[in-house]
C-alpha cells in the first residue's frame, strides 16, 4: 500500500490514480488516524480560502476608504477620476492574486472542474491483445478512447451504440463528449446510464456533476452531487466537499 501521507498528498493535488483512490476510501473506512489527518486538512483548506476572502474584501474596503478621503492637489474631471479609480481597483486585485480574486467574485467553475476531473479508466474491453487478432470496432473504440483521440472515439462508439445500446458504450460515449467538450450530449448520455441504474450509475452521476460545474450549471449539479453522496457507493468525499464548495 501507498505511504499514507503520499495518499493524503495525492489527493488533495487530484493525482489519485484508481487503484490509490480504492486505498483511499479503504483507510477513510478502517483507519481513525488516518480520517482524523485527513479531516483536519480538509478543515484547514477551507479556512485558509475563507481567510483569504476575508482578507481580501478588507483590503478593498480599506483602499475605497483611502481613495474617498485623498484630497488631489488639482480637482481633476470626475469622468477621469472614475476612470483612474477603477484602473487601480483593478490592479490591486490583480496584485492580491487570482485565488484571491476569484474567491471574492464567485463560484470558480473552470476551477472546480479541472480540480476535480480525471479520465475514467478503461475497465471494459482489455486492449493488450493483438491488432492482428483483435480488429474489432471495439476495440478500436477504446482504443481511440485511451489515446485521447476523443472525435474518433466519439464516431465509434455511436456507430458501436446503433447496433449494442449496452451501458457500458453509453458511458465511454459520454465520456469522450465530456472530454471534447461537447456537454450537452456528455450530460444526455450521463442522465440515460444514472436511469438505467447499473453498475456505472453513481459514476455517471459524479461525471454529470462535473459537466454540470463546467456548463456552471450550479443548481443541477448541486442536486445531482446531493444524488451522488445519498447513493455513497463513488467519491462520496470528493462529493462532499465539492458541494460545500457549491452551496
Amino acid at each position: 500500500m501507498m505511504d499514507k501521507e503520499l495518499l493524503l498528498y495525492n489527493y488533495f493535488s487530484n493525482q489519485l490514480t484508481a487503484e490509490e483512490q480504492r486505498q483511499f476510501d479503504e483507510l477513510l473506512k478502517t483507519d481513525a488516524n488516518f480520517k482524523e489527518q485527513f479531516d483536519f486538512e480538509k478543515n484547514l483548506k477551507q479556512v485558509i480560502r475563507e481567510k483569504e476572502s476575508d482578507n481580501l474584501k478588507a483590503k478593498l474596503a480599506g483602499f475605497e476608504k483611502e481613495i474617498g478621503n485623498t484630497v488631489p492637489v488639482r480637482k481633476l474631471p470626475s469622468t477621469n477620476y472614475r476612470k483612474w479609480a477603477m484602473a487601480a481597483s483593478i490592479a490591486l486585485l490583480l496584485g492580491l492574486g487570482w485565488l484571491g480574486y476569484n474567491n471574492f467574485s464567485g463560484t470558480n467553475y473552470e476551477g472546480l472542474y479541472n480540480d476535480n476531473f480525471q479520465d475514467y479508466p478503461n475497465t471494459v474491453y482489455a486492449i493488450t491483445r493483438s491488432a492482428e487478432t483483435d480488429s474489432s470496432l471495439e476495440r478500436a473504440a477504446y482504443v481511440a478512447y485511451e489515446t485521447n483521440d476523443n472525435t474518433k472515439a466519439i464516431e465509434l462508439f455511436t456507430e458501436l451504440k446503433e447496433t449494442s445500446d449496452s451501458e457500458n458504450i453509453s458511458f465511454y460515449l459520454a465520456q469522450s463528449y465530456l472530454k471534447n467538450n461537447q456537454l450537452g450530449e456528455a450530460i444526455s448520455l450521463f442522465n440515460e446510464v444514472v436511469e438505467e441504474r447499473g453498475e456505472f450509475a453513481p459514476q455517471a452521476l459524479w461525471y454529470i456533476s462535473l459537466s454540470y460545474i463546467k456548463d456552471k450549471q450550479k443548481e443541477n449539479a448541486i442536486e445531482s452531487l446531493k444524488l451522488l453522496i445519498a447513493d455513497g457507493r463513488y467519491k462520496k468525499i470528493e462529493a462532499e466537499s465539492l458541494l460545500d464548495e457549491l452551496e
